[in-house]
């Protein structure tokens, strides 16, 4: 600490000589070293001119001056976070309060004793010596933050990038996805890949947690159910489909694929298998809200044969169906249903049931779209806080 205390410079800005001289013995006595200055234009010469810690200002004897320089150095980031000490024989509150608007970090009405000029002088070079200290920490973070929000915005973009074009994948079905992840990327995801010449795979996704792991684990998902890996369905010794995998076993290989004691989160899906041919389609609902079966007329079902999430093990059933002209599907992911206002009140199944009844006579597009704006209606735009998806299907 004495060490530190003699590589310690301080200025003294006084006009009276005879006081510089006193003061000057004081800070010598107590290990520091000393530059004086007899006006404010010197002393903030002095800043210039060599690395200052600490400056003991007279304002009594500077009277406006004292003040300029004050002003001087907040108004330089340099030298800023020098703390001012200031010495007056006046202690009115006019007089503190404008020192202190204009940064000085201590006001000692004269006279004032050796030993505590001294403590004060150090209590006010620990403290801006913390002040630095935290000044660099902070700095520090926010390039951290910055690299951070760059990395998120990286996988957000390569997160896009997944996301189907399904205009391709089938003739006879239209398709209608909405897509808002929580802060920048998330842990849901869908997707719509051919597997065959009569099947299609269509599912969703969805990641406990949220944020850059979620996104992570998300991609991880998602690569392990593309169309080309062997969880989704076999090939033959000449690269031919020789069968897809059913839905159930789907989930049962993504469970052993990602168990929750190695990736310490689990995954939600329903994973549909449709034939294109015969416009029947079977599922499993891993953990997942229900598949929503809204036929033409108006009739609903809720589709949730399943089992856990993947990633906690159990056993899964499959569920199936089909669709007729007109009817749709929804799949959707809990950020709907557990959306809140500002009052705290969930959206909940009932409204988004509702909803979803309500937009039917809409096309597809508009339906989802109609779906979105009435939840934003009844939390006032107010910002979820969890990924989003909802995608809708309809055989033409």
């Amino acid at each position: 600490m004495e060490h530190l205390e003699k590589k310690t410079t301080i200025l003294i800005v006084e006009i009276n000589r005879g006081k510089r001289l006193l003061l000057s013995t004081y800070l010598s006595e107590g290990g520091y070293g000393v530059v004086e200055a007899g006006d404010a234009e010197l002393g903030f010469e002095a800043c210039r001119q060599q690395p200052i810690d600490l400056i003991l200002l007279d304002i009594g004897l500077l009277g406006l001056g004292g003040f300029s320089l004050c002003a001087q150095l907040q108004g330089h980031e340099q030298f800023q976070s020098i703390p001012v000490i200031i010495l007056s024989p006046s202690g009115d509150i006019e007089t503190r309060a404008r020192a202190f608007e204009l940064g000085s970090a201590d006001y000692i009405v004269e006279p004032i004793a050796k030993s505590v000029l001294l403590t004060r002088i150090r209590t006010r070079l620990a403290n801006s010596r913390l002040l630095v200290s935290l000044k660099k920490a902070n700095k520090e973070l926010l390039t951290k933050q910055q690299q951070l929000m760059q990395d998120l915005h990286a996988a957000a973009d390569f997160q896009q990038h997944l996301l189907p074009d399904p205009v391709h994948e089938c003739k006879t079905l239209h398709f209608a996805p909405y897509f808002k992840p929580y802060k920048v990327v998330g842990g849901d995801m869908y997707n719509i890949q051919r597997l065959d010449d009569e099947h299609l795979a269509i599912y969703i996704l969805d990641v406990s947690g949220h944020g850059f792991a979620a996104a992570m684990m998300t991609l991880l998902a998602t690569q392990a159910l593309s169309g080309f890996a062997a969880i989704t369905k076999k090939l033959g010794p000449d690269g031919e489909v020789e069968s897809v995998t059913s839905p159930k076993d789907v989930v049962k290989m993504l469970n052993a694929e990602f168990p929750l004691a190695r990736f310490n989160c689990y995954i939600t899906i329903i994973y549909l298998l449709y034939n294109t041919r015969t416009h029947s389609f079977r599922y499993c609902c891993a953990g997942h809200p229900p598949l929503i079966h809204l036929t033409k007329k108006g009739a609903v079902t809720f589709l949730d044969s399943g089992g856990p999430p993947a990633g906690i093990d159990g056993g899964w059933e499959e569920g199936e169906g089909g669709l007729k002209s007109g009817d749709r599907l929804f799949f959707y992911t809990d950020g709907f249903t557990d959306y809140r206002n500002e009052a705290g009140d969930f959206y909940g199944q009932q409204r988004f049931f509702r909803s979803i009844l309500s937009c039917g006579r809409f096309s597809l597009q508009a339906a989802v779209q109609g779906i979105v704006e009435e939840l934003k209606e009844f939390g006032n735009n107010l910002d979820c806080d969890d990924d989003m998806t909802l995608l809708a299907v309809e055989r033409k």
